[in-house]
């Protein structure tokens, strides 16, 4: 190969700090003016020009991230959670009923009606804020940040009563717990379940249902399951989700989407994978540390909402 493509090939090599669509539309011009201010001769880029393109490069991704923060797809991908929310949530609490309930006509035996009444008004709860939200939006968000701040107090009151353990018993408390809150904070964030109509497709519907109601389904089994194949199958389902939303939901929305979905989703998951093997009754190899995930995409998510909110204002 002669000097000036290996210089060429290098220099192609250190765009790659670029962003893609940089280098899509500045990436020839940027090539052409390198090979023309390289010494002749030059077989390699020097040092400082090399830092120098680094340095560009990681200025630019900053920046192309700081405006994927402002992305007014965000309002789209709050009214999508207002509803993905609740019917993951309904589908994961009445599979899981129904299941009890089946297995339990097939021993004969329903249990006391309390605890049906329970889980039904637990399932009519999760499901009446998006309904109201139709027609009082504001009321139906400040129901389901009631709903969503009782089970947080509820979920801390046992990790608080339980000084030293670990989270991870409380992982599907937590879950339910911010994705409650998400939910709600969706429902005073955006227009709501009437635009998620618009963003959903009949088959997004079915990926919600169905990706709550396999895990409700799927609950039971985990617990006496080795750790590595309760991985395998808790993210295996969630990856299963996402491509479903990402296929279904058209543009960066899904994206978006996910990444909302993503902070309640974590520590459920960990929770899942924790009951299995070993783990089912010793926790201490899930410590509290486990869940720092979690509050770093709730920030990131929050500061994204926020910033995008103040564009679309200014």
């Amino acid at each position: 190969m002669s000097g000036g493509g290996a210089l060429e090939r290098r220099y192609r090599r250190l765009l790659a700090w670029y962003p893609a669509g940089h280098r899509r539309i500045y990436g020839e011009e940027m090539i052409g003016v390198l090979l023309a201010a390289a010494p002749g001769g030059a077989s390699r880029p020097g040092l400082a020009g090399a830092v120098d393109l680094i340095r560009g490069g990681l200025r630019a991704r900053i920046r192309s991230g700081w405006r994927w923060l402002a992305d007014p797809n965000w309002t789209d991908a709050l009214a999508a959670c207002s509803v993905a929310v609740p019917v993951i949530l309904a589908g994961y609490f009445t599979a899981g009923w129904l299941y009890s309930l089946g297995a339990g006509l097939l021993q004969g035996y329903t249990g006391p009606v309390s605890t049906h009444v329970e889980r039904g008004l637990i399932v009519l709860a999760i499901a009446a804020p998006p309904l109201l939200a139709l027609r009082y939006r504001r009321t139906a968000a400040l129901i389901a940040l009631v709903l969503g701040g009782w089970l947080s107090v509820y979920t801390l009151g046992h990790v608080s009563a339980s000084w030293g353990q670990y989270w991870i018993v409380y992982g599907l408390g937590v879950s339910g717990s911010l994705a409650l809150l998400l939910g709600a904070a969706a429902l005073a964030l955006s227009p709501g379940p009437r635009r998620a109509f618009e963003i959903l497709t009949p088959k997004s519907w079915l990926v919600l249902a169905g990706s709550g109601t396999a895990m409700g389904l799927i609950h039971p089994y985990l617990w006496p399951r080795p750790v590595w194949l309760a991985a395998v199958i808790v993210l295996g389902a969630m990856a299963a989700v996402a491509a479903g939303l990402l296929l279904t939901i058209s543009g960066p929305t899904s994206r978006l989407a996910l990444l909302l979905l993503a902070a309640p989703a974590y520590p459920g998951a960990v929770w899942a994978i924790g009951r299995s093997g070993p783990f089912g009754s010793d926790t201490s190899g899930f410590p509290n540390l486990i869940f720092v995930p979690t509050a770093l995409i709730a920030c990131l998510a929050m500061g994204a909402i926020w910033r995008s909110r103040r564009h679309a204002a200014a």
